[in-house]
């Protein structure tokens, strides 16, 4: 009996599966709000540093890697963060009382630091460099209405109206204050592609006087969920 039970018990375990992220419901009908709701979730909670994450399961990160004796990840590395994440973000999900706060930035007000620092004219763009290439492909006929695009601060989704279960957003006014470590985020106006299945956008995220980036964002529309296919990252601090 025990040699029977042994390879069944490899077969069962083999197909037990994956955790994944629980997916947060998004109610919206209109195509641009499902499409930001879906993002920011995804940024939120995968990648923002966990930033989302109670203390506590923070520390539980820092510990591991503090403790570990390599620079570089490995795939045990790899494998036991995205359980981990997975963990904690389903313990997470709906507790309102355990929410951290965001800021979400709707101000018109551009700077250096807010979405992803791209020029104002398309032909300043290197002509082989990636989001060059992101802009053509998805906008052949309007390159330079795409980048304008891209360069705007949306004002089309109100924090309010984010339907998230992991974390809040509250509005910010006017430019952020880099003295204190407010974690804010900024997002661009959408560029669809002809058949509305794919679309570029931007963001920055600051999390301190020294955290944050922005990037450029390839999403693709999966079973009705839209997901980050592409991240270019344009800047670090």
């Amino acid at each position: 009996m025990r040699t029977i039970l042994y390879p069944l018990l490899l077969i069962c375990a083999a197909c037990m599966p994956v955790a994944k992220f629980r997916l947060c419901p998004n109610m919206h009908t209109d195509l641009t709000k499902r499409l930001y709701n879906d993002i920011v979730t995804e940024l939120i909670e995968q990648r923002f540093y966990n930033a989302y994450l109670p203390e506590e399961d923070q520390k539980v990160f820092n510990k591991h890697y503090l403790e570990v004796d390599h620079s570089v990840a490995t795939a045990a590395d790899r494998k036991w963060h995205q359980q981990q994440s997975v963990r904690f973000q389903n313990k997470l999900f709906g507790d309102t009382t355990q929410f951290q706060t965001f800021y979400l930035n709707i101000s018109p007000a551009k700077d250096l630091l807010d979405l992803a620092d791209l020029p104002d004219q398309f032909t300043k763009l290197r002509p082989q460099s990636a989001v060059a290439t992101l802009i053509t492909e998805l906008a052949p006929s309007m390159p330079q209405a795409a980048l304008d695009s891209l360069n705007h601060v949306q004002s089309l989704m109100l924090p309010s109206e984010f339907q998230l279960c992991t974390a809040r957003l509250v509005p910010t006014i006017g430019t952020r204050q880099r003295d204190n470590e407010t974690k804010t985020l900024t997002l661009s106006k959408v560029v669809f592609s002809s058949a509305r299945d794919q679309a570029i956008l931007t963001f920055s995220w600051y999390c301190g006087p020294r955290c944050g980036f922005g990037e450029v964002l390839l999403v693709e529309q999966v079973a009705g969920r839209w997901q980050i296919k592409q991240a270019v990252q344009a800047w670090i601090s």
